[in-house]
């Protein structure tokens, strides 16, 4: 089975069969539900300029007033990128911020989509509001250990219907989409995708029907810890097909806790 990030396909070029790839932009949750407004207040599209306008090409989770997690492959350059935040429309009702840097962390691997995470740092401090606010990081009695399992939601603006690159059949939504699925555990992670699969920095979930697909790469999976809703993972790769049958991943973030401290203003 071939993996895709969460970018979108026809940017990426050719597939490569037998192996996972990371999650293409500007695609979109795989049979989830419309997200509610002002509910996933941390969820923020990233976009560049598109003609007039502008188009969505991976998501992110802010963190604090003045970063903005994601995935390494995501990055591009700080001037042409900008977020968008506060609305489940991608292109309406939300703010636009402009970032000063992208930084990928240093030991990101893209043949293994391996270490896929990214810290963005916005221009501007961030005004918090009832439609935009903070989710927190696991804390540092995490790490790359730490095995995460059970229920958990991620969301993005993925493809809804992808039935191959430049298909007319392929959907995109223009609202935020959320899914429930379950986090697996290593085993079962390692019986999907063997040797593929790094428990070290990743994370599984999935394979119930629901998942990500291109335009997901870098946002948010997040699960109750503690009475805490709590980021665990960005969103990483994706079957292909993003079909939902089988499972998706998302990098870690309990595995680079002490790199993500260090490279913004979390504790």
């Amino acid at each position: 089975m071939m993996i895709k990030a969460a970018y979108l396909l026809a940017l990426v070029g050719a597939v490569l069969a037998g192996r996972p790839r990371s999650v293409q932009t500007d695609s979109r949750i795989i049979n989830g539900d419309f997200a509610a407004q002002d509910t996933y207040t941390w969820q923020v599209s990233l976009q560049e300029p598109y003609g007039s306008g502008y188009w969505h090409f991976c998501g992110g989770s802010i963190v604090s007033s003045n970063y903005i997690i994601s995935a390494a492959h995501c990055q591009k350059l700080p001037a042409r990128v900008t977020a968008y935040a506060g609305s489940v429309d991608k292109f309406n009702g939300g703010q636009r911020l402009s970032i000063s840097k992208f930084l990928a962390h240093p030991q990101y691997n893209s043949n293994e989509i391996s270490m896929d995470y990214a810290v963005i740092t916005l221009s501007q401090t961030l005004s918090f509001t009832q439609s935009i606010s903070t989710i927190p990081i696991p804390g540092p009695e995490y790490d790359a250990t730490s095995q995460f399992a059970g229920p958990a939601v991620t969301t993005g603006w993925g493809y809804t219907v992808y039935e191959g690159s430049n298909n007319a059949a392929n959907e995109m939504p223009q609202l935020l989409q959320v899914a429930n699925i379950p986090v697996l555990t290593d085993a079962q992670c390692n019986n999907y995708w063997g040797t593929f699969y790094q428990s070290s920095n990743m994370i599984c979930a999935g394979a119930n029907r629901e998942g990500v697909c291109m335009g997901d790469s870098g946002g948010p999976l997040v699960q109750d810890i503690n009475g805490v809703t709590t980021l665990i993972g960005a969103t990483s790769w994706a079957p292909s097909s993003c079909t939902a049958l089988l499972p998706s991943g998302w990098a870690k973030l309990s595995a680079v806790r002490d790199w993500i401290v260090s490279n913004t203003d979390l504790q």
